[in-house]
């Protein structure tokens, strides 16, 4: 029998391009078991939340009692009560989320203890939101401040990205039935604040252009009304809802650019609501207490300045909508990299090559036969 004969009767190159290398099939992180239990630095991250979240709770409190001292107390009172319930449970729920190892409780800790964090340092400069009252509450604020920054470090220290990396596959999606009921909760609360956007679009356009001072009064204040029970909560739960949707579910929170997209916008549209038009609604009601000129004064400014800004908000929220819909764009660069098309695009190079270094040694053993 010839060396060709030989060559071309052996089986062993054949078998070995058909069947995967056992290093990509299982990988570092198949090899390696995932811990018992969560590492030191989910634990202290934990801690770092409940604490940060108990003290913006106990001023929250704080606030409110002051509200029902001073006789200011009202519908908003109410809905601060309804958000602070609300929040404790939600930040509770995300934190046991974390010490399982849920990636997406991690990703909704993080996206609200960063506004925690935005919004308690502008409460602190006194740039937007609501005044701190008394020391009490300033300390409290402080306390809330460092203990998320810490925790917010902690959730992202290396030994915390090793926990998480390695019990990713076994706990990455949300149940179904969950989310089916979470993307109704999303799709009826975004209706429900586009309804109010569109409403305050409005009633500020009416307030802009009116020449009587008794509708122009009703329009703000029944803006403002809006904005203290319904605006803040409503944008809110439509962010919290849609954060597990996207980071729960198979489409992730930054793997494809429409959610991304939406996700910066909807937190853009709750800062200009929050820093912006709720201060703008703020100054014309002291405006009209003050019993201003309708027409030719500052009114004219803040009322126009209002109309825009709801405009901006309204057209953003459309767009959102309409992203939603048609779902354009292609994954991100994380997407990608997470992509099994990818990652078979890859052994199949891979794969590619080895069979022409097979196919080039067989040739060179027929010329030498």
């Amino acid at each position: 029998m010839s060396t060709t004969d030989q060559t071309e009767r052996r089986p062993v190159p054949e078998a070995r391009r058909g069947r995967p290398e056992p290093a990509e099939a299982s990988g570092p992180a198949a090899a390696t078991a995932p811990p018992a239990g969560p590492p030191t630095g989910i634990r202290w991250a934990y801690v770092m939340v409940i604490v940060a979240t108990l003290a913006a709770i106990a001023s929250n409190v704080f606030e409110i009692a002051h509200q029902v001292d001073t006789g200011v107390a009202g519908a908003a009172t109410t809905g601060d009560l309804v958000l602070t319930i609300a929040f404790c449970a939600l930040f509770g729920f995300f934190a046991e989320m974390l010490r399982a190892g849920r990636q997406w409780g991690r990703v909704l800790l993080t996206v609200f203890t960063s506004l925690g964090i935005l919004f308690t340092g502008l409460g602190l400069a006194g740039i937007g939101g609501r005044p701190l009252v008394g020391p009490l509450q300033g300390t409290l604020a402080v306390v809330s401040l460092v203990a998320s920054v810490a925790g917010l470090v902690l959730l992202f220290v290396p030994s915390v990205n090793r926990w998480m990396a390695a019990v990713r596959g076994q706990s990455r999606t949300i149940p179904q039935r969950l989310r089916k009921a979470v993307l109704t909760a999303h799709v009826a609360i975004s209706v429900g604040w586009l309804g109010l956007v569109t409403g305050m679009f409005a009633m500020s356009v009416a307030g802009a252009t009116t020449s009587s001072a008794e509708q122009q009064a009703a329009m703000y204040r029944t803006m403002s009304m809006l904005d203290e029970i319904f605006l803040g909560m409503t944008s809110m739960f439509a962010l919290i809802t849609g954060i597990v949707v996207g980071a729960g579910t198979k489409w992730g929170l930054l793997q494809r650019r429409w959610v991304a997209v939406k996700f910066f916008m909807t937190m853009g549209v709750m800062l200009l609501g929050f820093s912006v038009i709720h201060q703008l609604i703020l100054k014309a009601n002291e405006l009209v207490d003050a019993e201003a000129p309708v027409r030719g004064g500052e009114l004219d400014t803040v009322g126009w300045s209002m109309a825009g800004s709801a405009a901006l908000a309204l057209l953003s929220l459309v767009f959102m909508t309409a992203v939603s819909t048609y779902k354009p764009w292609g994954p991100t660069r994380w997407g990608r990299k997470g992509s099994p098309r990818a990652g078979s695009s890859r052994a199949d190079s891979r794969r590619g090559g080895s069979s022409r270094a097979d196919s080039s040694r067989a040739g060179s053993s027929r010329a030498t036969g």
